[in-house]
């Protein structure tokens, strides 16, 4: 066993460094998830309208959101083992710029393959810039990963607010859902450039053991990846993950589209619900920094989880669209906390290894590409209204498997 990891050493040295050096890195990785969930905002609100121009199926929509993942598993879980050696700003701002090159392919997409290819590049690149930077800040933090992925959330869901609202002004304005992508590409190219002009910690190769050559890599990677798997309830943590991720991220994938297909809104409105969706998750992660201070996380989960379920169901069963809207963000109050504990809770489980933990849950990513895949699949057959049903496994599983709180 490795006594001492990469990230527990430049911890050590980072400390004994300029604390506004530290500041400094702390914002702008924080504003990696701004610049990320901005995207997904936007991505989300413009879905509907996307679907139109390109004459989408919702069995393509489904491989849009499902096949890049599955894909990616193949890359990023790589990315990830090498993320916790000395190459990582490397692996941070190679990926800024392939997210840069994905978001002007979107810019210019005019077809589903161009559309596919665009996602298929941004789902690992995703992976090397924004998860990278998550383990780097979880890194900077030991003991206290659930309180700083709270803050990390509060950032992503300040862009996921701003998003469907940009959205919504530029239609209002004349503007189509094209535009919102190159200017993502613009402020992707500004953030990464902010990185390659910070002195990143993990470069000091020196610092560790682990900054061994190329040949000696594969076999530490391997041997660090068993150790990680080894861990007690670290594969429980990525599991249920994946599984809550239904009722969060794909919930928000699939709203503009029912609201728009179901409820018959336009684009516009359905600009505007998703708006009011993002201020939710901004208002329930605001509260949740508080709140961690005073529940224990698990017990937070378990107890939201249980909640989740009628108000899911209220949702999908009543018929008036201004109530949905309401239940819309009953469903976003009842998912609080579920991200930045379970996510916590991975990284806790084996600490100074963030990147290895993140390997592992890239490729537990399978399981969440294979459920929005078949998400897309019952939609095109069954109608989506029925296809959401699907959803309500992620609040049923926390529920029956998240453990009690350690005492």
């Amino acid at each position: 066993m490795i006594k001492d990891s990469f990230a527990t050493i430049v911890f050590q040295k980072l400390i004994k460094s300029s604390p506004r050096r530290i500041l400094s890195l702390v914002l702008i990785l924080l504003f990696v998830e701004f610049i990320d969930e901005l995207h997904y905002g936007i991505q989300t609100a413009a879905l509907p309208s996307i679907r139109t121009d390109l004459a989408l199926t919702y069995t393509e929509i489904g491989l849009l959101l499902g096949l890049p993942k599955i894909i990616g598993i193949l890359v990023e879980p790589l990315l990830m083992l090498l993320g916790d050696s000395a190459v990582r700003k490397r692996l941070v701002i190679g990926g800024g710029l392939a997210i840069v090159a994905a978001l002007l392919l979107t810019f210019g997409a005019d077809s589903f393959l161009s559309l596919l290819l665009a996602f298929t590049i941004g789902f690992p690149a995703s992976g090397a810039f924004v998860t990278l930077s998550q383990a780097t800040l979880m890194d900077l933090n030991p003991g206290r990963e659930p309180h700083m992925m709270a803050r990390w959330t509060v950032y992503g869901s300040i862009g996921n607010l701003a998003g469907p609202a940009l959205l919504a002004g530029g239609f209002a304005a004349g503007f189509g859902w094209r535009l919102p992508y190159l200017g993502l590409a613009v402020m992707t190219l500004g953030l990464v450039l902010m990185l390659w002009r910070q002195p990143f910690p993990l470069k000091l190769e020196q610092a560790s053991a682990h900054a061994l050559s190329w040949a000696k890599t594969p076999r530490w990677m391997w041997s660090n990846l068993l150790e990680a798997l080894h861990a007690k309830n670290l594969l429980r943590w990525v599991v249920l993950l994946e599984i809550a991720d239904l009722l969060m991220d794909v919930f928000s994938e699939y709203t503009a589209l029912y609201f728009a297909d179901a409820a018959g809104l336009k684009p516009i409105q359905t600009g505007l619900v998703m708006t009011l969706l993002m201020l939710a998750s901004f208002v329930s992660d605001l509260l949740l920094i508080p709140i961690l201070d005073r529940i224990s996380g698990r017990k937070l989960v378990r107890i939201a989880a249980i909640l989740a379920i009628p108000v899911y169901i209220a949702f999908l069963t009543v018929p008036n669209v201004w109530a949905k809207v309401i239940l819309m963000v009953g469903v976003r109050f009842s998912t609080i906390g579920w991200y930045p504990v379970l996510q916590g809770e991975a990284y806790a489980a084996v600490p100074g290894r963030s990147g290895t933990v993140m390997a592992i849950t890239s490729a537990a990513g399978l399981i969440g590409g294979i459920l929005v895949w078949i998400i897309g699949i019952v939609a095109n057959q069954a109608g989506l209204s029925n296809a959401m049903w699907l959803l309500l496994v992620a609040p049923l599983a926390l529920a029956l498997f998240v453990p009690r709180p350690i005492r």
